[in-house]
């Protein structure tokens, strides 16, 4: 007979080897089952059995991934040394090929990537660079994507993070920007003048045609100078009666023009009043 202490023996080593070959794969991997290092199927989510020693289960993380590359040295087209800091989002679509095809399909998909990012970099003049990094970033994804999917592997975003220029090409860029904003505020400068110029232009015709509207714009002015207080007002005194009479006159008739019942008419000048009686003689 077999000794009940051999049977809990064997009992509980048969346990422990089935213990030692389940695993719990998680939602969101894929078990790949090796015998004798052939593969032979692949496993969901549950619990699974393998036979160690003569099985082996590889679990594969299906969810997207972030991998950086840092401070990558490129040279663009016009001859200009940058540093690229990029992100690259993938995940695997295909695990077998994934497992399968590529020795380590996260270090081939970096040194692919660095590649690429060289390589469209190096096509590209230094101002595209700095001006559409999405369409940089979009042209190497695509580059990448035609050679990762034979490895099952999917590249969902590239990410240009930063890009770094040389201290003396980032001072030349600095003066370009600013001649740029000078030549701006000359153009919009010299445009505002010549807007000015035709205002008063069009003022002066304006003036001109109406001598009292001159008088009125002067004492106006006279008046905003006097409103401060420390101006000083120097009048004209070189001026002829009849130049004042006349301006007066000018100053009346266009005020009438806008209040004409609050005015009333100006002196006559003395040379057009009516002539004197002369006086009686007295009789002798």
């Amino acid at each position: 007979m077999v000794s009940p202490v051999l049977i809990a023996a064997i009992g509980s080593a048969l346990a422990i080897y089935l213990l030692l070959g389940s695993r719990q794969i998680k939602e969101w991997e894929i078990a790949l089952k090796f015998t004798f290092g052939r593969f032979v199927s692949r496993k969901g989510p549950g619990l699974r059995v393998f036979l160690p020693i003569f099985q082996r289960m590889r679990r594969i993380d299906m969810r997207t991934r972030t991998r950086d590359l840092f401070r990558q040295a490129v040279i663009s087209h016009d001859n200009v040394t940058l540093s690229v800091d990029a992100v690259v989002y993938f995940r695997v679509v295909d695990a077998e090929k994934a497992i399968l095809a590529v020795e380590d399909f996260e270090a081939a998909m970096k040194d692919r990537a660095k590649v690429v990012l060289r390589d469209v970099i190096g096509e590209t003049q230094l101002d595209q660079v700095l001006a559409h990094r999405e369409a940089i970033a979009a042209k190497v994804q695509e580059q990448i994507e035609t050679v990762v999917s034979k490895w099952g592997l999917h590249v969902e975003l590239i990410g240009l993070q930063d890009i770094q220029l040389p201290p003396q090409m980032q001072e030349v860029l600095a003066k370009a920007a600013i001649a740029e904003r000078e030549r701006s505020y000359v153009i919009i400068k010299s445009q505002a003048d010549i807007e000015s110029a035709k205002n008063f232009a069009e003022a002066a015709r304006t003036l001109a045609s109406s001598p009292g509207a001159i008088e009125l714009r002067r004492f106006e002015a006279l008046q905003t100078l006097t409103q401060e207080g420390t101006s000083k007002v120097i009048f004209d005194l070189t001026k002829t009666f009849d130049e004042v009479h006349r301006s007066a006159v000018a100053i009346s008739a266009a005020m009438a023009d806008h209040h004409p019942e609050h005015l009333e008419p100006p002196a006559p000048h003395p040379d057009e009043r009516s002539p004197s009686k002369p006086p009686a003689q007295s009789g002798h």
